[in-house]
Parts: structure tokens; C-alpha cells; sequence
């Protein structure tokens, strides 16, 4: 931690001042401080002209991602450990770079993606819960990472491509890759633990959005709307919520874990 310290105030002394003008400020991520109150942000994944993935029946990824996300939201909301933020509260399209620097902005602690999972393979089953590696656990997850990212096709510019923005997002993201790792270990417990969704796991990829974070993150992917026993519990208002509440559980154990004070 102290070496990475070190490396930020070179690399803030080394960069040109308007590098840091466009929400690049990173400092008080570097802290340990246990008490006080915790910020999250709930990223509903797709939305707008972006609709998500393919759908066999039902609701369309980009309203379901919009449901968890808010009953998520409605819990966290009752703790008063937490400030909680939408990236979105309707059916509007934002960029992935715009979700990052929400997040950013707002200084948040835990960023939370909510999505709904595709493939070609209509067999495949369940849900996964992901942390940002540049480097894929397997093929499948890259191929995950691939599809999410693919909707940089949606933006005009095709993301941020500054090149301090993309060394700043090099360092910081080590300082929060095992966090996320225990993050998403134990929401995977919760949610193989409250929903009917098979367990795919805890994986690593890519992920734009998660990348452009300072802050410990995951990405669910609750289950695979390709398959249509998956599909037809996404489309249930119980089995959504249910999603949501172990999502819940897990950031509280999260909380616990690093020994956040609860008031």
C-alpha cells in the first residue's frame, strides 16, 4: 500500500495539472479508514438504445438489470452504514466511461453492475459473479467480457482514451482487484445460498466498467436469458428480489469482513 502511495504522488507530480481536471483524483482511495459512512454505486447495466442481451421471452436484460438494481438499492438504503447511488434510474443509455466517473465522483467505496448473462448455447445455466483482471480466468470469460464491452459500439467516441486517465486506472486497479476478488467470493456464497440460479461461480475478465472504477467492484451476471428455464425466473418478481437480498447479504458481510462500523 505505502509503495502505491509513493507511485501516485509521482505520477501526480509528473502529469500535467489538466490531466487531473477531468475527475482523475484518486487520493483518499488510498486510506484505510474503517469508520464512518461508506458509499456504493449500483450500476444497472444497458439501457436505452442499448437493450442488453437477447431475450427467448419476457422482459428485455436492460429492465431486468433496472429491477435488481433498484431493490438493491431499497436495501442498502436502510443501512445507515451506506450512501447509495443509481448510475441509472430509467431507461436511459450512459456510456461506460459516464458509469465510471459516477462512481468515481461520488467517491464510492463498492461498485455493483447488475446484468443478465447470453450465449449461442441455449444449455447453459446460471449465474456468475465477476472481479476486474486483465487477464481472463477462461475463454468463457473473456468471451463475457468481450459482449459487455461491446457496448462501446453504442458510444460516439468509443470510450476515454486519455493516456494519464489509462495509467492513473493501471495503478489503482491492483489496490483493488483482491478486494473485489473477496467481494464477489462471498455474494456468490449468498447467491448460491437464495436463488434457484446454478452456481457458475466467482471469475475474472475485463470488465470497461470495472476498469475505469477506483473502488473494489463486481459484476453479476444473474443468469443466462438464452436459456429459458433462467429466463423464465428473471422474468419473476420473487426470484428478482431474491437476487437482490443476496447481493445484500453478501456487501454486508463485505462490511463485516472489513470491519466497517455499523451504526
Amino acid at each position: 500500500m505505502v509503495k502505491a502511495i509513493v507511485i501516485y504522488i509521482l505520477i501526480a507530480l509528473l502529469t500535467p495539472t489538466a490531466a487531473f481536471s477531468e475527475g482523475l483524483d484518486i487520493p483518499d482511495k488510498v486510506t484505510l479508514k474503517k469508520g464512518g459512512v461508506k458509499k456504493i454505486v449500483i450500476d444497472a447495466g444497458h439501457g436505452g438504445k442499448d437493450p442488453g442481451g437477447p431475450r427467448l421471452f419476457g422482459l428485455k436484460e436492460k429492465e431486468l438489470n433496472l429491477f435488481v438494481a433498484k431493490e438493491l438499492y431499497s436495501l442498502l438504503k436502510k443501512e445507515k452504514l451506506f450512501d447509495v447511488k443509481l448510475t441509472r434510474n430509467s431507461d436511459v443509455f450512459i456510456p461506460l466511461a459516464e458509469r465510471s466517473r459516477i462512481a468515481n465522483d461520488f467517491k464510492t467505496d463498492i461498485f455493483i453492475s447488475i446484468h443478465a448473462n447470453a450465449c449461442g448455447k441455449r444449455k447453459e445455466n446460471g449465474f456468475e459473479i465477476y472481479f476486474m483482471s486483465e487477464n481472463a480466468s477462461d475463454p468463457s470469460a473473456a468471451e463475457v467480457a468481450d459482449y459487455e464491452n461491446s457496448v462501446l459500439g453504442f458510444e460516439k467516441d468509443g470510450g476515454q482514451k486519455d493516456p494519464a486517465n489509462i495509467l492513473l486506472h493501471s495503478l489503482a486497479r491492483n489496490e483493488y482487484m483482491n478486494d473485489g476478488s473477496r467481494l464477489a467470493g462471498l455474494v456468490a456464497t449468498e447467491m448460491g445460498k437464495s436463488t434457484p440460479f446454478s452456481n457458475r461461480g466467482v471469475k475474472q475478465a475485463a470488465f470497461y466498467v470495472l476498469r475505469g472504477t477506483y473502488a473494489p467492484g463486481i459484476l453479476v451476471e444473474m443468469g443466462f436469458m438464452s436459456n429459458s428455464s433462467d429466463q423464465k425466473r428473471l422474468n419473476d418478481r420473487k426470484v428478482r428480489a431474491k437476487i437482490a437480498k443476496a447481493v445484500y447479504k453478501g456487501i454486508m458481510k463485505y462490511a463485516d469482513l472489513k470491519d466497517w462500523k455499523r451504526h
